[in-house]
């Protein structure tokens, strides 16, 4: 027994490299060697509970600047409607001031309408500017939470072609077909229907203006004619479709008529809408393009010499549109046919007649006139008969807003800078005046309601 107690012993003792044999364990050197044992388990827990504390902190952050973001967007939203709201109230009276003997002026309160809100939708410092009163001197003045308003004027579409008019009878389709070739017809274009668009497709000025008739107007013959047929390669292209033969329900619509491509988009987009009447007014023409369109139509002598030179006649152009500008305003279409004969020397009668309308006449002589230094004189005859085919006069029957609501986020820098640029919320109307509102709760006896409405 003694040897084999001494065998398990020596089998059983500790070692170490020396050959040296180690003392013996016991229990208070095992306690020793186990006291790191839990430093090393609380660091490990305390290591585990700020992983999971700072993820949850950043998750909780993250969610807090969420909802203020969508708070905020929100909140941009309804300030941007309050100033829809507003500029409808400001068309609400301009039509009221059409309606009553003020409306011969030709006084719109609808060219002011950016200030008007200002006292509605301004910070404390415009509002203050504005009427003189702080928004904590008066109730419902300035907006608590933002700011809001409309960018410049409310405009008209007015003074643009009415692509849907070409799904109307034939003068209406006839009179838009030639406002579109008169608008394609200047040699400056000419690049434009030399090269093919991105999809490699070629057209001349002919097959362009045909093409936007033909996509919206309802039968199937090429611009009305008999014996033809509509054919511009919508079924062959990569993603084959039809041509309306519909009124389109907004301008961007245009973009799928063959030919329209980026080039077209960028220099005649603007001078199309779906909206309005489809005569061009005379008294809210501001695009040169299409202001040097109808002269061209509109022309006695189509080889008359400013014709001929693309600087004259878009001289000529500007000088239109800036007439209201100069104090002129065009009551007739006598009156349009009159300046355009002769815009300086109509200027001087404007100018000796005084008051506001001469001050701005005078104004505009002593600046000089563009197209006129050098004693060159600009005019053109144009025939009354053609152009009131094409144009009126009178008051406007479609309004343009571009209301918008802003809200600061509140996260701020070091040096009290934001960190993020604000929410900006953008709705853009179309007002018709010739529309009925069909659900009206309480018809208010004047027409009107927004046609077109996106929000971006």
């Amino acid at each position: 027994m003694r040897r084999l107690s001494a065998l398990k012993h020596a089998l059983l003792r500790e070692r170490t490299l020396g050959g040296r044999p180690t003392r013996a364990s016991t229990p208070a050197s095992r306690r020793r060697r186990e006291r790191g044992v839990a430093l090393i388990a609380v660091m490990v827990a305390i290591s585990i509970v700020l992983v999971l504390s700072n993820d949850f902190g950043t998750t909780t952050n993250i969610d807090l600047m969420a909802a203020a973001n969508y708070r905020d967007q929100m909140r941009s939203h309804f300030l941007a409607r309050s100033a829809v709201n507003l500029a409808e109230l400001v068309i609400r009276i301009q039509q009221k001031l059409e309606a009553s003997p003020l409306g011969s002026s030709g006084f719109r309160i609808t060219d002011f309408a950016d200030q008007v809100l200002l006292a509605f939708c301004g910070s404390p410092e415009e509002v203050q500017a504005a009427i003189g009163l702080s928004s904590s001197e008066a109730k419902g003045l300035g907006a608590d939470v933002g700011t809001c308003g409309i960018t410049g004027s409310i405009s008209t579409d007015d003074d643009k072609i009415n692509l849907n008019c070409a799904n109307g009878n034939d003068a209406n389709a006839k009179a838009v077909k030639a406002m579109i070739d008169a608008l394609l017809a200047s040699p400056a274009y000419d690049p434009v229907f030399e090269e093919a668009d991105a999809e490699g497709y070629r057209r001349d000025r002919a097959t362009q203006a045909a093409a936007l008739v033909d996509y919206v107007d309802s039968d199937t013959a090429r611009v009305r004619e008999r014996g033809t047929t509509e054919d511009y390669g919508y079924e062959s292209l990569r993603d084959a479709y039809k041509p309306k033969n519909n009124y389109i329900d907004s301008i961007g619509e245009l973009r799928l008529i063959r030919g329209v491509d980026d080039r077209f988009w960028t220099l005649f987009g603007s001078a199309f809408t779906a909206y309005g009447k489809c005569q061009v007014n005379l008294g809210s023409l501001t695009n040169s393009q299409l202001i040097a369109a109808l002269l061209a139509y509109a022309a006695k002598n189509p080889n008359d010499p400013v014709l001929q030179d693309p600087q004259k006649l878009f001289a000529l152009a500007g000088l239109v549109a800036k007439a209201k500008g100069f104090g002129m305003s065009f009551a007739k279409v006598a009156d349009f046919v009159d300046f355009v004969r002769d815009p300086v020397g109509k200027l001087g009668l404007t100018a000796g007649a005084g008051g506001l309308a001469g001050s701005a006449a005078s104004a505009a002589l002593s600046a000089g006139l563009p197209g006129t230094q050098g004693g060159q004189k600009l005019g053109l005859e144009l025939d009354a008969g053609k152009l009131g085919a094409v144009a009126t006069t009178g008051k406007r029957v479609t309004y343009r807003v571009e209301a918008w609501g802003e809200v600061d986020r509140k996260q701020r820098g070091a040096d009290g800078a934001p960190v993020f640029p604000p929410i900006r919320t953008t709705i853009t109307g179309v007002w018709d005046t010739g529309v009925t509102p069909q659900n009206a709760r309480k018809p208010s006896g004047l027409k009107g309601a927004w046609v077109f409405s996106k929000e971006d």
